[in-house]
């Protein structure tokens, strides 16, 4: 799910399900991919949420190992496009130069990734407002 606010001082924000990891982070990545990659998104320079959920399963994975598995996968993906681009007008397509690891933070839309814990009646979204209060 990529939600993002029409408004001036827009934020991104994508729900990722924890508990299976990033067992879908080919797909995830491309979608993250495309939307760091939008013209408007670039302008913007607005930060990017990643909500990960379901952080009370035995199994899941916290928002930092999420953040540094899609790093990972999101700089094979941007030297793969960066690879296949024939002119250079087209390599403005890359989120970095070929060859330099994806880094989250020095990106011109920072993403960042929180834990939260929303089923029933347990609901801690504590870390989201704590980004949210930082904005």
């Amino acid at each position: 799910v990529l939600m993002m606010s029409e408004s001036p001082g827009s934020v991104i924000s994508s729900g990722i399900n924890a508990e299976y990891g990033v067992e879908r982070k080919r797909e995830t990545c491309e979608s993250l991919y495309e939307v760091l990659l939008h013209e408007d998104v670039q302008k913007s320079r607005c930060p990017v949420l990643l909500l990960c959920n379901k952080q009370d399963f035995e199994m899941a994975r916290g928002a930092a190992a999420i953040l540094t598995t899609l790093e990972a996968e999101l700089t094979v993906l941007n030297d793969t496009a960066a690879n296949s681009l024939a002119d250079d007008a087209a390599s403005q397509r890359s989120l970095v130069p070929r060859g330099t690891t994806v880094n989250f933070e020095k990106l011109s839309n920072p993403v960042s990734a929180v834990g939260a814990t929303c089923i029933g009646d347990e609901v801690d979204i504590s870390a989201l407002k704590q980004w949210i209060s930082e904005l």
